[in-house]
């Protein structure tokens, strides 16, 4: 036996155990089998260790072919740990992975008998009574079989009935998808290892990957099944009103590039993971933005009262699919502590179980929000300062700091003589609004005036800032009402035409979420932002595309259609049809739809700016929505000359 191989085989044995301390392994059902295989390969390591030293081992014909079988299995063990990712497929890996165990088992175990029986005169840690402890360890070391369940599902799949709803969810327990998104995921991850199978030309295992998108599919039919019918007696919900990732009623439902419409949270956690496929339609989506399905939301609702319908818990569903584990937590530490006292109230109980999931930060945050109630300056500087950057961090800051009662406060210091708490304030309200919930928090604690105060009186960071955040609250459609009838549009428009190029973008990111609630439209052309808009089509001033996003939402009306052709704002629209982004192009021709099929000067301004060569390569290699409205504009102006003739 040729020493290399031994050490080669101890060396794998040693990286296999150094991926302890890797995060990739940490989730299931991938540190179960890790924890499996490092059992046996712990026993393993010293019997190689003393093996390498002894020549009587290593001069045996029998023990060099089963090491050297061994050492295969080994580093391709490895190799598979090492390529596991979070978005791999499980249910592949553990078919890999389960079957090297075995071997590995086995291989040990022939090792052991061989050395008992055949070598005599081996040190202590190689006698026989030694090796007969190793042995009975490694015959003891437990792992879940789980690719007998597949391969005895794959097998039901030739049959007429297919596997039953049993054995799927026993094996969806088995690998941890615990969820229909996981069961998504999963699907998604086969395909592409299906893709990347094929074009190495491995038909065995892309026939395998095959069987196992089919197994997975019959897995998401099951539990889509068994959340549609869960009792004889509930109302059969539409398929429409139900999110194809959480196959719950949706709250929230947004829309996608693809035109599918998804459960806001589970969607953009879907993004979140980077995950760039429809999870329903399988197509690549051009981009991961979603904007509100209003429609779809007010149509779930009279569905729901006309039925009598209760809305399904948003946070407890998006705690149990979405963070799977921690909500199991969350949920034994309320019910634990119902069972305590059955005067709990409910804002004790969430701060207990803050306290006990999170216990240092929800600590921590405690202590902030007292100190900006403190009539220090100094105090409270300290406390926004650090509050601001817990806010910044994640989502579950953002959840303790608003549960704490940190946002009526730090509205309450927006209106601070001290201007770095004020500029802290308002970033940590702008780093909070980041959540739903916190949106109409923020909201519902008057904090409209005080952010237009800031943008009118702030220092410049703190007035981008201000900026930013009627953005982010103005995603909520009652918000974009009371920021609009509130006085905040003006000095909106002034910091879109004096502020910082930053605070430029934030005003007018702004502007155009508050333009698609109609009646403030009339008030952003009012407070003159088209002129401003107009300059900013310039292409020095880096703003192109977010200008005439605003301006095409303008164009919608009487007034904004005016401000554009006064202001000049017609050839600018024209060069950006022919020369600006994707996206630009899509809206300056938007504008110039309106602007045309509303004025007949307009549209003769248009032509005579030459806009016609450019809408006609735009209509044949533009996007969907630019091809659709350069066809539309250029059969108009079609229309117009024949019906001048």
């Amino acid at each position: 036996m040729e020493m290399s191989l031994l050490e080669t085989l101890l060396r794998d044995i040693s990286s296999f155990l150094n991926l302890s301390s890797s995060e990739n392994i940490n989730s299931e059902p991938v540190q179960k089998y890790y924890q499996g295989a490092e059992e046996i390969l712990k026993v393993l390591k010293p019997i190689i260790l003393n093996a390498i030293f002894d020549s009587e081992i290593t001069s045996d014909e029998v023990l060099s072919k089963a090491f050297k079988e061994l050492g295969v299995c080994v580093e391709e063990l490895l190799q598979q740990f090492e390529r596991w990712q979070p978005l791999s497929s499980k249910a592949y890996f553990v078919l890999q992975v389960e079957s090297l165990i075995s071997e590995i088992r086995n291989s040990c175990l022939d090792i052991f008998r061989v050395l008992k029986s055949s070598h005599q005169h081996l040190p202590y840690e190689l006698s026989s009574a030694s090796l007969e402890l190793h042995l009975q360890k490694i015959k003891h070391v437990e792992y879940e079989q789980t690719s007998s369940v597949i391969k005895e599902a794959k097998r039901d799949q030739v049959g007429n009935f297919g596997p039953s709803s049993e054995i799927l969810l026993r094996i969806a327990e088995s690998l941890s998808l615990n969820s229909n998104m996981e069961v998504l995921i999963e699907a998604v991850a086969l395909e592409k290892l299906k893709e990347n199978t094929a074009q190495a030309k491995k038909l065995a295992e892309v026939e395998c990957i095959d069987q196992l998108i089919a197994l997975i599919t019959n897995m998401h039919h099951c539990l889509f099944l068994k959340k549609q019918f869960p009792t004889c007696s509930s109302v059969p919900t539409p398929l429409d009103f139900i999110c194809p990732l959480s196959l719950e009623l949706m709250t929230d439902p947004v829309i996608v590039a693809s035109g599918q419409t998804y459960e806001r949270a589970f969607i953009k956690k879907w993004f979140d993971l980077g995950l760039t496929v429809c999870p329903k339609t399988w197509q690549t989506l051009v981009h991961t933005l979603f904007i509100p399905n209003y429609t779809m939301k007010a149509l779930i609702a009279n569905w729901c009262e006309s039925n009598n319908v209760k809305l399904p818990n948003l946070v407890e569903s998006t705690l149990n699919q979405v963070y799977p584990p921690r909500a199991t937590k969350v949920k034994k530490l309320v019910e634990d502590l119902k069972s305590k006292s059955n005067n709990v109230k409910l804002p004790d109980l969430v701060e207990s179980t803050l306290n006990q999931v999170y216990p240092p930060r929800a600590t921590k945050v405690k202590k902030l929000v007292e100190d900006l109630k403190s009539t220090s300056t100094d105090t409270q500087r300290v406390a926004t300062a650090q509050l601001r950057l817990l806010a910044k961090q994640n989502t579950d800051n953002r959840i303790i700091i608003a549960n704490c009662g940190a946002i009526i406060l730090l509205v309450d210091l927006l209106n601070s003589p001290d201007t770095k708490t004020q500029e802290n304030s308002v970033t940590a309200l702008l780093n909070l609004s980041n959540i739903d919930n916190n949106k109409t928090a923020i909201a519902d604690a008057s904090a409209i005036e005080p952010l237009i105060h800031v943008l009118k009186t702030g220092s410049p960071e703190a007035k981008e800032n201000s900026a930013a955040t009627p953005f982010s609250l103005s995603v909520i459609e009652d918000n974009k009402v009371r920021i609009g009838r509130s006085g905040a549009i003006r000095p909106l428009v002034d910091l879109l035409g004096n502020g910082t190029p930053r605070g430029k973008k934030d005003a007018a990111t702004a502007l155009f979420n508050l333009s698609i609630f109609h009646e403030n439209k009339a008030r952003i052309v009012k407070a003159g932002a088209v002129r401003y808009l107009v300059h900013l089509m310039h292409p020095a001033a880096g703003m192109v595309d977010k200008a005439v996003a605003v301006l095409a939402s303008l164009a919608t009306t009487f007034e904004g259609r005016t401000a554009i052709g006064q202001e000049g704002g017609i050839p600018l629209l024209v060069e950006v049809v022919e020369l600006g982004s994707a996206r630009g192009k899509a809206n300056a021709t938007a504008a110039l739809l309106q602007l045309c099929t509303n004025s007949s000067r307009f549209c003769m301004m248009v032509l005579q700016e030459g806009a016609v060569p450019p809408l006609v390569a735009l209509s044949q290699s533009g996007t969907q929505r630019a091809k659709e409205k350069a066809q539309a504009l250029l059969s108009y102006f079609k229309g117009t000359i024949e019906y001048s003739d």
